[in-house]
């Protein structure tokens, strides 16, 4: 079976899986070490320049952020296609992928995966699993899955430490979908977003006001280097987390988030 990955966090489920050697495409965003994969997509947007820059370019866009090379994927000729309806500024969405392979030869099997809970992330490894043909893999990753959760399960609970989770910074939004329930799972109080909610963007004014303990930034696609460079010119203390390794993508990821957040949260709260 042949599988194009159309987003990280698939990428990631399709590895956990023991499919890495099936998986003949990529997008743009996958990492380095897929770099001698054919790459599919293709974004405008210039990522090197500061956050704001880069939000204006979003707001102002007058053409779709992503661009699928058809010529590319028909020529891969994949049984599999693993896209997303979770986030337009993210990755190409799965609506724009099932318009353009209309046009294959040959249509491909098109998963969308949009979890928008912590709890739904291991449902995908199942959906995945069972068109890859790798059922009892999927299984045996839930349950790591779910004993690894179980270890973290309400370890700040006495303290409920209050935490504002941020995804971006300039201008700053508050991180949503699976982050207020990693929050929420350690026993702290997510006091930005709620569970399930997308990000959305907020003032600084209306952080502080939040009241929060600690103050936390995992840029979404940036690494922990780039945000600290950023987070010098935000007007509160952040403690800085690699957005892109750990808290952007849901998928077998989460498992090290989980760990990243619990040592973050046990060093502020010992500080």
């Amino acid at each position: 079976m042949r599988i194009v990955s159309l987003l990280p966090s698939a990428t990631d489920i399709l590895v956990a899986l023991g499919a890495t050697d099936q998986v003949v495409g990529v997008s743009h965003s996958c990492g380095s070490e897929w770099s001698d994969v054919p790459q599919l997509t293709r974004t405008w947007i210039d990522t090197s320049v500061s956050s704001d820059e880069i939000d204006e370019q979003v707001r102002n866009a007058s053409q779709p952020l992503y661009e699928l090379n058809l010529e590319l994927l028909e020529a891969l000729a994949p049984d599999v296609i693993v896209s997303q309806s979770l986030c337009e500024v993210c990755a190409i969405p799965a609506g724009s992928v099932e318009e353009a392979i209309r046009a294959l030869p040959n249509a491909p099997v098109l998963l969308d995966l949009s979890p928008q809970r912590l709890a739904e992330v291991p449902l995908d490894f199942t959906v995945v699993g069972d068109i890859i043909g790798r059922p009892e893999a999927a299984r045996a990753l839930q349950s790591t899955w779910h004993e690894t959760f179980g270890q973290y399960r309400l370890k700040y609970a006495s303290a409920k430490p209050r935490i504002a989770f941020l995804d971006w910074l300039e201008p700053p939004f508050a991180a949503g979908h699976w982050v207020p329930d990693l929050i929420e799972w350690l026993g702290g109080v997510s006091v930005l977003a709620q569970s399930g909610q997308p990000s959305y963007a907020l003032s600084w004014a209306e952080v502080t006001n939040a009241r929060p303990d600690v103050v936390l930034a995992a840029c979404c696609g940036f690494d922990e280097t780039r945000i600290a460079r950023e987070a010098n010119d935000a007007p509160l203390d952040i403690v800085c987390l690699d957005g892109y390794q750990h808290f952007s993508r849901p998928s077998p990821v989460l498992m090290e988030s989980i760990a990243v957040l619990d040592r973050t949260i046990g060093e502020c709260l010992s500080a």
